[in-house]
């Protein structure tokens, strides 16, 4: 018996329709939904390979207990039952013995709803959830709603210019962003791209500068004074709706053209016109970029002067912008905001938190009082802030409260679709604390190197073994489940709430299934999951400038240029520039034993972070590990295409074959991330070869190197030397 089903991808952030055909019960063709209302046919490599995914022999089908050591590989069935009644259990005696706080939880990307781990959290009382939250995109969903009350995606279809600033979607977001680009340039949009490697969208480009890395910052304060001194800001918009215009005049006077070119290795003119270029082509756009996130000590400001400058232009809010808030009614729905269930978590228990004492912006704190100056805003106007994305506790603390018991004992963590050895830095410091763990509980689809670790590892199904809402603040789509779980496995949602069922929260979980948690969201909008999916989506009307009737979600009511929020919590209220101390610039004394600037964390589909290294069409097409470096830098160090080197950074070194493109300045590298070896031995000390390959080994967490707002540690802008073996 044939038929097709449709389903949808979460193999990464977007929710892409799928077509799954079916023979005999089993999906042998996936292609994309052309019905589809966002994607419309179109599907990525990724999406591709979703059956290699969901049938891959290595896939985990049933939970597993630990037999022997821990790492030592050794594991026996159970059933969920036994599964959820010990690990419940061991939970209980832990929190009686340690308080609540002692259980952490380490975060995944988007594979998974995120909202019941926070509500299983708050009301087991622990605050400390933590992982990559620091270093991709949530460190820019704080600070915009700090500036100006809410989190923005640019209006591609309609703008006029278009800056890409640290963002490659061409391999990030293919199937979204990239082509909306490509039909935007063929409507006439500008293009300026920021980033230090001459990707596929700097060829596009109208202007391309290729900066140094970790010097963002110096490049927006550049463009702000071009603006104010040459009056190309919006004088209405800016006397009306925003305070700390002249403390920005004041903090940006000193970025001179030829200043911001000595720092950033480009040209003073490439400063002057690229500010002109912007400021001048209006509607504008900037759109988010991991590369800004990844910057460490500078992460927080780059986050910040971009908010300024979407602020002072005159593009907040209006066609072809920045677009500020929900439409009508997709504002209505309850989201994440709203699933979360933060009021059960006590004040004594948030004080908790481990590292917001050092980081409050990225803590309790910070989010406490973002979410109360949303409190101006009607809720289906701008949803509150997430707690789960913009509140969170530091990895390195955590590690140190495994490793010392101090400021109290954390005993117990969980991980769900997440690799904290591939995702965090410090690793050989994260393999110490996952080791000295009292019980550490994994829900994943593969067998992992953090999940060799684990005392007990669960099996979770993939995205098309279950549903979700695909919610946004223009659309809600239904994503329908396309096939029932296979074997043992089990979405998120199950196992969280069989988990809370057990340790006394049942009265909080209302809803059996997942299912009945999207029809209790879509009741404010009349309607079902069912219903919705029926309606192939629902769309909200855009309405703008609505800070004209409500003002913004910030303590003023008004974009903050200088932050109140950060003043009062102690922070840089004003874009800030630090030279990143791993510099040429800012360690001029390692300059000799490690001449090259390194980056890391470069998007290289299909692989998705540390994902998809078990499936062969996928390692075809990457079967090694690589760094990228200019001929130029080659031909010195004696290395040619396919070499094996070493990378050398203070921090550790790696084994990676060399691949030369002139895409970056000679004086750079570029590695790949992600990289383990589901092909090698399980048992330590392999560890899947975690530590050959994996880039965080060169990344350093220690507070020196850290944004002092969010803790945000660094992923490029190190120095490093390539050694060839």
């Amino acid at each position: 018996m044939t038929e097709t089903r449709r389903t949808y991808c979460g193999l990464c952030h977007p929710r892409c329709g799928l077509l799954l055909e079916m023979e005999n019960g089993k999906a042998v063709k996936v292609k994309g939904d052309p019905d589809h209302p966002i994607t419309r046919g179109r599907i990525c490599n990724r999406g591709k390979l979703m059956l290699d995914h969901v049938y891959h022999p290595d896939r985990l089908n049933d939970p597993l207990k630990r037999k022997g050591d821990r790492g030592e590989g050794r594991w026996e069935r159970i059933s969920w039952d036994q599964a959820l009644d010990e690990i419940s259990e061991r939970l209980s005696s832990l929190r009686d013995k340690y308080g609540a706080e002692t259980l952490a939880f380490s975060h995944g990307t988007k594979r998974t709803y995120h909202w019941d781990e926070r509500r299983f959290f708050n009301l087991f009382g622990s605050p400390n959830v933590f992982g990559a939250n620091n270093v991709c995109m949530c460190p820019s969903q704080a600070v915009e709603y700090a500036t100006y009350g809410g989190f923005v995606w640019g209006d591609v279809m309609q703008t006029k210019c278009i800056v890409l600033w640290g963002h490659a979607p061409s391999e990030s977001d293919p199937i979204g962003l990239y082509g909306m680009i490509l039909a935007a340039k063929k409507n006439g949009a500008r293009l300026i791209v920021v980033d230090p490697r001459r990707i596929p969208e700097a060829v596009k480009a109208d202007l391309f500068l290729q900066i140094r890395p970790g010097t963002d910052v110096a490049l927006m304060l550049g463009w702000v004074r071009v603006i104010i001194e040459e009056a190309l800001f919006d004088r209405g918009f800016v006397e009306k709706w925003t305070v700390g215009f002249n403390d920005l005049r004041a903090a940006a006077a000193a970025y001179t053209p030829e200043r911001v070119a000595e720092i950033t290795w480009l040209d003073p003119d490439q400063v002057v016109q690229s500010a002109r270029l912007y400021a001048t082509t209006k509607p504008a756009i900037i759109t988010w970029g991991f590369g800004l996130d990844k910057q460490g000590v500078n992460a927080t400001q780059a986050a910040r002067a971009r908010a300024i400058l979407r602020a002072i232009t005159g593009n907040l809010d209006v066609p072809g912008g920045e677009p500020l808030g929900w439409a009508d009614p997709v504002g209505k729905i309850i989201g994440n905001d709203g699933l979360e269930l933060n009021e059960a978590l006590s004040a004594e228990q948030r004080a908790k938190q481990l590292g917001a004492d050092q980081y409050p912006f990225f803590g309790f704190p910070g989010w406490e009082k973002n979410a109360e100056a949303n409190r101006r805003l009607p809720r289906d106007v701008m949803h509150p802030p997430i707690a789960d994305m913009t509140s969170v506790a530091h990895s390195r603390a955590v590690c140190d409260a495994i490793l010392t018991g101090k400021p109290y004992p954390v005993t117990a963590a969980i991980s769900l679709a997440s690799n904290p050895l591939l995702s965090l830095a410090n690793v050989k410091r994260m393999h110490q604390a996952l080791k000295a763990l009292q019980l550490y509980v994994v829900a994943e689809y593969y067998l992992t190197p953090s999940a060799a670790l684990a005392d007990y590892v669960l099996p979770i199904c993939s995205t098309v073994e279950t549903t979700e809402l695909w919610l946004s603040p223009a659309f809600c789509v239904a994503c329908p489940r396309g096939l029932d779980p296979l074997h043992e496995r089990r979405n998120p949602y199950d196992f969280w709430r069989g988990l809370a069922v057990r340790l006394g929260q049942k009265e909080y979980w209302p809803w059996e299934t997942v299912d009945q948690v999207w029809d209790w969201c879509l009741a404010p909008v009349g309607l079902t999951f069912q219903q919705l999916l029926e309606k192939n989506g629902l769309f909200g009307k855009r309405e703008y400038r609505r800070y004209e009737r409500y003002g913004f979600g910030t303590p003023s009511g008004k974009v903050e240029i200088r932050s109140s929020i950060f003043d009062d919590l102690g922070c840089e209220p004003l874009p800030v520039y630090r030279e990143m101390p791993h510099s040429p610039a800012g360690a001029p004394h390692l300059q000799k034993e490690y001449p090259l600037v390194l980056i890391t964390g470069s998007r290289f589909t299909p692989m998705y972070h540390s994902e998809q290294r078990q499936i062969e069409k996928a390692r075809k097409q990457h079967p090694d590990p690589v760094v990228t470096i200019h001929p130029e830098t080659a031909a010195a160090l004696g290395t040619v295409e396919g070499d094996w080197v070493q990378v050398v950074t203070p921090q550790g070194s790696i084994r990676v074959k060399a691949h030369l493109t002139d895409i970056l300045h000679p004086r750079m590298v570029d590695v790949q991330h992600g990289w383990w070896f589901p092909e090698r031995i399980e048992a330590e000390p392999e560890l899947f070869g975690v530590f050959e390959s994996n880039a965080n080994v060169l990344c350093p967490d220690d507070p020196e190197f850290c944004s002092p707002e969010i803790g945000g540690w660094p992923h490029t802008a190190l120095l490093c030397r390539i050694e060839k073996l």
